[in-house]
């Protein structure tokens, strides 16, 4: 049931994908920059980002903005822009996100550890399980598959479970991701 549950909501996070190059310039008009580092954030509903404000994260503004380090004016409205863009309907991702909780168990075939960043290639798949209830809760699919030594296909399916900011935040944003043009480890 969680397969279909999770195929269901990545159907809408498709559609709402389509919303994004009308939402994201409204969106970025009504929010106006917040200071960086507070634990959450609550802007732009479906379309903003829980763990950074609008103007988009410290490094994002300082070095990957199309106007590095400006966060007033038509610049920073712009950078605002190009950050939900980048980040596309993030707030459904925490809205349809799964809640940790100590009695879940991992379950997990395939190698822990493969980045895309770092350039290790291999794949895994996590199920997680309700002690109380038995039930399958949610699943992950992590995949990094190297065609060059540049490029590799990177695919993530399902809830974003096999990381510490599971347990950390208290949460698994839904992710559904097929990139077959990743960059792999530091290009």
């Amino acid at each position: 049931m969680i397969y279909l549950k999770w195929l269901a909501l990545a159907l809408i996070d498709v559609l709402l994908l389509l919303t994004v190059p009308i939402a994201a310039p409204v969106v970025a008009a009504i929010y106006r920059a917040q200071p960086h580092g507070l634990p959450s954030y609550t802007w732009g509903w479906l379309w903003g980002t829980y763990d950074n404000p609008p103007q988009g994260d410290e490094g994002y503004v300082k070095k990957r903005a199309p106007f590095p380090g400006l966060i007033t004016g038509w610049q920073g409205y712009a950078n605002r822009v190009m950050w939900m863009i980048r980040n596309p309907v993030y707030g459904f991702a925490r809205w349809t996100s799964l809640n940790y909780s100590a009695d879940q168990v991992q379950h997990v075939i395939g190698q822990d550890g493969i980045s895309d960043k770092e350039a290790i290639p291999g794949w895994y798949f996590v199920r997680l399980h309700s002690l109380k209830s038995g039930k399958c809760v949610g699943f992950e699919f992590y995949g990094v598959f190297p065609y060059s030594k540049t490029r590799d296909l990177r695919i993530r399916l399902g809830w974003k479970i096999l990381t510490s900011k599971f347990r950390e935040r208290g949460f698994a944003p839904i992710v559904n991701t097929v990139n077959p043009f990743d960059g792999y480890g530091n290009s």
